[in-house]
């Protein structure tokens, strides 16, 4: 078995060049994918148009510090570690990162092999085990499920689902990236014998775009696969050049 963090994509986010640089490198060596931002806007902006597995942070960012950026990334419903990195961390940033969704941080300069360790044992708690249950949670940019609590959050704001609605998008999100035909998530979400009409389902899935898509009309998440049925899969939204 490959390391915990293999394929695993790190949002870095610090405005220091020769940090970027070192975590590119340790990146290469360790065989995940590194993205990278310059600035508190643009690091928002990434975390929350790209699907990440853990993001590092810094604290003093031109644009946005670190702090409030943590608070906009949880508030949008982004759940994936963060680890702060900072040279001046007091007391005081530490206690306030914690409090407002931080995992983790690191006082630079840091030791690589501490940082890496970190990473791996953080993607090894977000990342289920083969054989384990299944998770609680899914989460994706922007769109955060609770299957246990039957809750559903769009850019940190709860989404009011019907029963229906809810296993149509958990089912779906469950298979991410996978095509689900229309007779398959009939049989997985109503009960066996139950009889239902295909532009029932259609219809279903067109009031769920409503309530969880950020624009309906162009999904984001819950794409149509002409003659056979649906597939869940994060795509940030492209708007056509006026």
């Amino acid at each position: 078995m490959g390391a915990p963090a293999g394929g695993a994509r790190i949002l870095v986010i610090d405005d220091d060049p020769a940090v970027s640089a070192m975590l590119r490198m340790v990146a290469d060596e360790h065989g995940f994918e590194l993205l990278a931002a310059a600035d508190g806007p643009a690091g928002l902006a990434m975390a929350r148009g790209e699907a990440v597995d853990l993001i590092l942070l810094d604290l003093n960012l031109p644009g946005l510090h670190g702090i409030e950026l943590c608070r906009r990334l949880r508030a949008a419903g982004i759940w994936v570690p963060v680890v702060i990195l900072s040279c001046e961390l007091s007391t005081v940033d530490v206690v306030v990162g914690l409090e407002v969704g931080a995992d983790d941080y690191v006082r630079k300069p840091f030791q690589v092999r501490e940082l890496v360790a970190r990473i791996h044992a953080h993607l090894r708690r977000s990342r289920p085990a083969a054989g384990a249950d299944p998770p609680q949670r899914l989460q994706f940019p922007g769109l955060a499920i609770d299957l246990g609590r039957h809750e559903v959050w769009r850019d940190g704001r709860p989404v009011a689902l019907t029963p229906i609605e809810f296993r149509i998008l958990t089912t779906l999100a469950g298979l991410a990236g996978t095509v689900v035909s229309r007779q398959q998530l009939i049989d997985q979400v109503w009960r066996r014998g139950e009889r239902l009409e295909v532009r029932s389902l259609d219809a279903h899935v067109y009031r769920l775009r409503r309530k969880v898509e950020p624009e309906p009309h162009l999904p984001t998440y819950l794409h149509a696969v002409i003659g056979v049925g649906y597939r869940f899969e994060y795509r940030p939204p492209r708007h056509p050049h006026a």
